[in-house]
């Protein structure tokens, strides 16, 4: 199926922080969060290293390590979490860079993809991960 979607690192990424905001002191060992989120433990470690280089969680390595949220859950959002595996949020590629297309300054479609772009941010926003937590999930 082909559509506009997330990566299932991003989804990986994303289910990584939810497991962590439910844990006490928001810490866990890695292969806790794998086994709980059904993440591969390989790849869970490659989305850790670029959560941890966005700021977002502190790995501790050795027999003692885990990890560990930097920030509370209600102080993360989707957008926090998206923008650090995609590095950006774009619908189209001439987006990123209005040169990939010689059609962008008559496009009327273009000036549409920024728009839509900047509502999505603006809701990813405003969805940290304590309000996931505590949302009704059976709506």
């Amino acid at each position: 199926m082909k559509g506009l979607q997330i990566t299932r690192e991003t989804d990986y990424a994303i289910r990584t922080v939810l497991c962590l905001s439910k844990k006490e002191n928001y810490t866990s060992k890695a292969e806790e969060i794998s086994n709980e989120m059904q993440i591969p433990k390989k790849f869970l470690m490659k989305i850790l290293k670029q959560l941890e280089k966005a700021g977002l969680l502190k790995l501790k390595r050795g027999v003692s390590g885990g990890v560990k949220l930097v920030k509370k859950p209600k102080d993360i959002t989707l957008y926090d979490v998206i923008v650090a595996i995609e590095k950006a949020i774009t619908l189209n590629r001439c987006v990123i860079n209005r040169e990939i297309c010689n059609l962008s300054s008559q496009c009327p479609v273009h000036p549409i993809w920024f728009k839509v772009r900047n509502k999505l941010i603006e809701a990813l926003k405003e969805i940290n991960f304590l309000s996931l937590l505590t949302q009704d999930v059976t709506t």
